[in-house]
């Protein structure tokens, strides 16, 4: 029987994605007052107007960010989704490859995972309670990923850990 089980997550907007839309904004509205000092009102100032207002909205829209998480058969990939149109691959593997699994705590596992170079964040918050991490090589680098698996992910993804590196499972 085949298992397959999937689960979005929202990333929470924080200090750095509120201070890069108040940026945009700011500076559209520098733009605008140039462009009618510049144009007067004309077709052309309308034309540059519209052209601003919707590269905001494009640019402030890359903030939406969503991670799908997907087991099928003992496989996880993750993916990044901007805005519920572009879709990127973050993550792919085969979960008997993992070799330390954990619900996250920073103080337990500081050491841990601050050795390790690469780090991708699938996450709705660094600071939600369910965050669990796993160590594998990806694209041949050892890699450290935080994500956050609901009950069904976890029970579908734990016949193919290995049980000797699963640390503070519940």
């Amino acid at each position: 029987m085949d298992i397959f089980v999937e689960r979005i997550v929202a990333k929470k907007k924080d200090f750095l994605d509120y201070f890069f839309i108040f940026a945009v904004f700011f500076s559209a509205l520098f733009l605008f007052s140039i462009v009618l000092y510049l144009f007067s009102i004309s077709s052309i100032s309308m034309m540059l107007l519209l052209i601003i207002s919707y590269l905001v909205y494009f640019v402030i829209s890359l903030r939406k960010i969503e991670y799908e998480y997907a087991v099928t058969n003992g496989e996880l990939d993750i993916d990044k989704i901007i805005n519920q149109k572009k879709r990127k691959r973050m993550f792919s593997a085969s979960c008997r490859e993992f070799s330390v699994f954990s619900k996250l705590d920073l103080e337990k596992h500081k050491n841990e995972i601050s050795e390790i170079p690469q780090k991708i964040k699938a996450v709705s918050s660094m600071n939600s309670q369910n965050v669990y991490f796993f160590t594998a090589n990806y694209k041949g680098k050892k890699s450290v990923v935080f994500f956050e698996p609901d009950e069904r992910m976890l029970n579908a993804l734990k016949p193919y850990i290995s049980k000797k590196i699963i640390k503070n499972w519940e």
